[in-house]
């Protein structure tokens, strides 16, 4: 047989994977890496996760507790899911800072729960000229505190 003849690479030395498969596995390997899906996020941020599911737990609850006519004022039902979601929200926060493992910043989980628990306020009084300035005031308050106290 002469080289060249048959062969696919005209006689050369097989080389290996081309450039285009070798970027498409570095590229697959990153996503290894990184986790690639959703199930590795909610596993490095498991009080974060939790968070959101209990605000939907309470979401169904609140729509339960509507719908049974234990609460009758419509406002009134949406005033206490607020309260109950910014609850949960800061509990999220406080969890963050007291155990070690799941510190991570918390200046988010705080505004959130500042600002749902404004908006429970809100609905139950009907007053926003008043409860509205009260969360951007808080909302404020929770952005120097996040960066003046010292981080450990």
């Amino acid at each position: 047989m002469i080289p060249g003849e048959n062969d696919q690479n005209g006689g050369l030395p097989d080389r290996g994977p081309s450039r285009g498969e070798k970027e498409d596995e570095k590229e697959r390997e990153k996503q290894q890496e990184k986790g690639g899906g959703l199930d590795e996020k909610y596993r490095r941020n498991p009080v974060g996760f939790a968070a959101w599911a209990l605000v939907i737990i309470w979401l169904g609850v609140t729509l339960l507790l509507r719908n049974t006519d234990v609460i009758t004022d419509h406002d009134h039902g949406w005033a206490l899911f607020f309260w109950g979601g910014g609850a949960i929200f800061l509990v999220e926060a406080l969890a963050r800072l007291l155990v070690p493992r799941w510190r991570t910043p918390i200046l988010g989980a705080f505004i959130w729960g500042a600002i749902w628990v404004g908006i429970g306020f809100g609905l139950w009084y009907g007053r926003w000229e008043a409860i509205g300035p009260i969360v951007i005031i808080a909302v404020g308050v929770g952005l120097l505190a996040g960066r003046l106290i010292p981080r450990r």
